[in-house]
């Protein structure tokens, strides 16, 4: 077993930039599916921005009315930015559920992905995001070797 550097905690806002969404399978009486794309900026102990897509899976509620649906969701999203004296990027698998209009996330760092002051980062995140901007929790650790000289 690898043994990390001890696991910090990050706290940001995420302001979402851009959102576009579309149905890509919906017959009458069954889930409908979705993909969608969007961009978030993030300040806080981690600055800078992502681009995310996910898929959907609504299995109630009414598409005029987006406060109304239900629905899991999967999806990746690319971070690039700083956090800790670090600039590079990174790679967030995550799932979720949106229900009584709030989106709650968690998402693990896909291991492997970081790139730059990045390399050797794993770790989690959540939030639940109730409108377009709203607070993210990063828990991560660095692989031993990989300080920031």
């Amino acid at each position: 077993m690898i043994k990390s550097q001890p696991r910090k905690t990050a706290n940001m806002t995420a302001t979402t930039k851009s959102f576009e969404e579309a149905r890509y399978d919906a017959p009458e009486g069954q889930a409908a599916l979705t993909q969608a794309d969007f961009a978030v900026t993030y300040t806080g102990d981690l600055v800078g921005e992502s681009s995310s897509r996910m898929l959907v899976a609504y299995t109630e509620g009414d598409p005029a009315e987006p406060k109304t649906l239900v629905g899991d969701y999967v999806g990746l999203e690319r971070v690039t930015g700083t956090l800790d004296g670090r600039a590079g990027s990174f790679v967030v698998e995550f799932r979720g559920r949106h229900e009584n209009a709030v989106a709650k996330t968690t998402g693990q760092i896909v291991p492997g992905s970081g790139r730059g002051g990045f390399e050797g980062l794993h770790g989690e995140v959540e939030y639940a995001a109730g409108d377009m901007t709203f607070d993210v929790t990063l828990s991560y650790a660095f692989d031993p070797g990989t300080e920031v000289h």
